[in-house]
């Protein structure tokens, strides 16, 4: 199960990535907390400090299992060069604008 308590910031990040084009990004990346959720973990979502970001926690049975951010990078934040906004980093070499997953 995917529980939202992001105040609304989930529904304001897919509208942003339906607008820009950016879908393809956004439903691969999300795509990886609904397996954790398909195979009987709970996902809790909340807001982020970084731009068109998520916070994330699983459990399994209300034990710890991973958090980590749903982050969006782009040229806003150097294409995830470790640095604000975002102040993560990007593994790929390619300056490309989406979501990734960071734990």
């Amino acid at each position: 199960m995917i529980t939202d308590n992001s105040n609304g910031r989930l529904a304001e990040i897919k509208a942003f990535a339906k607008e820009m084009g950016l879908e393809e990004s956004f439903n691969n990346t999300f795509s990886r907390l609904e397996n954790y959720s398909g195979k009987g973990y709970d996902v809790f979502l909340y807001s982020d400090f970084a731009p068109l970001s998520l916070e994330f926690v699983i459990k399994e049975k209300d034990k710890f299992v991973l958090n980590g951010g749903f982050i969006f990078h782009g040229q806003h934040d150097g294409y995830g060069n470790g640095g604000a906004p975002t102040f993560s980093v990007s593994l790929s070499q390619d300056k490309v604008t989406g979501w990734s997953i960071h734990t």
